[in-house]
């Protein structure tokens, strides 16, 4: 027998009202389960059970709270501006209020002072400490095997290039690391140069980035942190990108961990919300979050003591291009970098030590804490990214052309053009917007 339209519309609306009612905890209005019942039967009643389905988990809280809180970002309001160097960068990371404790490096110190090393233990699951260091593990010991504990290693310290520093509050590995230039030094590459003074240009090798010290044991430098080895702090411009010694990318983006020039690690052993918190801060040096330029100052004829042709040059390993005007780096590096939209910093951390340098692993374009999941390191805080514009005046105002480089990309046996800075008085000037 051939039940009518509207009969076959009461059944179906009947049944899903009754499963409705079966669920009294999430029971929709009469509005929504007359929706949900005609939305069924259109589909043929094979989309009939969808309103039940489960919603999306919620992410797991971090075990360490991270926060960039200088330099100020939010998305909806305009980018803050900052001087090519001198500006702070400052990281507050909160331990879980559930973390195990703190173990000091300093026996039979209780808590970690000034020049002195700890961990804050989040999770230890054989309850048997086996930190890096050689803790006591009583007699007979509880384990020999090696560390299981997820922890947060950290050293009270402040470093700055060039300075001494002491390494027995610092994790041995990178304060060893740190004071080696091959390993913590800035970017080389190819250029051109006059290396021997006979006014013919000759391949030369150059560095480029902020100083890092030499071979100073002064804990800075490009890599991990020796004093707070688990952070990882990443740009995609300048000196945080690893290219090839001919100025030239990698099949594979690869980034260099910037967390080596951290100038101060300090910690609250309880803050209010029963959390042992740190502090990590630097001043940014020059050239640390700025791009590198490759440029042939002088293209084309020299005529009059200057070349008469566009300069053409290299953003970050990208194209040959010919800039839109007549002028030389001391003018036209400024304006680069004024006219770069934004800049990126971003900052996890990771259980142990950090690496020095992450690959993209997973080939998005990025490299971020997934990429860190994936080369097998334990990430134990939430990512977070800042952006902000960076200004910058010229040469002669101060500002050294350390990311600046020279290649006679036209074969006309010059790269560099003549530039005197002229005189002027002292002035006031309003920050920029």
């Amino acid at each position: 027998m051939n039940l009518p339209v509207f009969s076959i519309l009461s059944l179906a609306l009947a049944s899903v009202l009754a499963m409705a009612a079966d669920v009294p905890s999430h029971r929709p209005s009469p509005d929504v389960r007359a929706e949900v019942a005609a939305n069924a039967v259109g589909n043929g009643m094979s989309q009939s059970l969808q309103a039940g389905a489960a919603k999306p988990s919620p992410k797991p809280t971090p075990l360490v709270k991270l926060e960039i809180e200088s330099p100020k970002y939010k998305p909806d309001l305009p980018l803050g501006v900052l001087y090519v160097s001198g500006w702070p960068l400052v990281i507050r990371a909160e331990g879980s209020p559930t973390a195990l404790g703190i173990a000091a490096d300093a026996t039979p110190q209780l808590f970690p002072g000034l020049g002195q090393k700890g961990y804050l233990v989040l999770v230890d699951p054989d309850n048997c400490l086996e930190l890096p260091m050689p803790f006591f593990r009583g007699d007979p010991p509880c384990s020999t095997a090696p560390s299981d504990e997820t922890y947060v290693e950290f050293g009270n310290d402040v470093d700055m290039a060039g300075v001494l520093d002491s390494a027995d509050h610092a994790n041995p590995g990178r304060f060893d690391a740190l004071a080696d230039p091959a390993q913590s030094g800035g970017p080389h590459f190819i250029a051109d140069g006059d290396s021997n003074n006979d006014q013919v240009l000759d391949p030369v090798d150059v560095v480029v980035g902020p100083d890092t010290g030499g071979t100073t044991q002064d804990g800075y430098g490009f890599g991990a942190d020796d004093n707070f080895p688990g952070l990882v702090l990443l740009s995609p411009t300048g000196p945080g990108l690893v290219l090839n010694s001919d100025f030239t990318r990698p099949a594979v983006r690869r980034q260099r961990n910037l967390a080596g020039f951290l100038n101060v690690v300090g910690y609250e052993l309880n803050d209010p919300n029963g959390s042992t918190t740190f502090t990590l801060s630097m001043v940014v040096p020059v050239g640390l979050i700025a791009p590198i330029l490759r440029i042939d100052d002088c293209v084309g004829d020299f005529v009059d003591f200057h070349c008469i042709s566009a300069p053409r040059y290299q953003i970050d390993g990208g194209p040959l291009q010919t800039a839109p005007s007549l002028t030389n780096a001391q003018f036209f590096y400024p304006q680069l970098l004024n006219n770069t939209p934004s800049f990126e910093v971003r900052a996890f951390l990771v259980s142990g030590v950090a690496p020095s340098v992450l690959d993209d692993l997973d080939h998005d374009g990025r490299v971020t804490s997934a990429d860190a999941k994936l080369a097998g390191y334990s990430v134990i805080s939430n990512e977070e990214t800042v952006r902000f514009r960076q200004y910058s005046s010229d040469i002669c105002a101060g500002v050294p052309l350390i990311n600046v480089f020279y290649t006679d990309f036209d074969g006309n046996g010059r790269d560099t053009a003549t530039f005197v800075c002229p005189a002027g008085p002292g002035q006031i000037t309003k920050p920029p917007r």
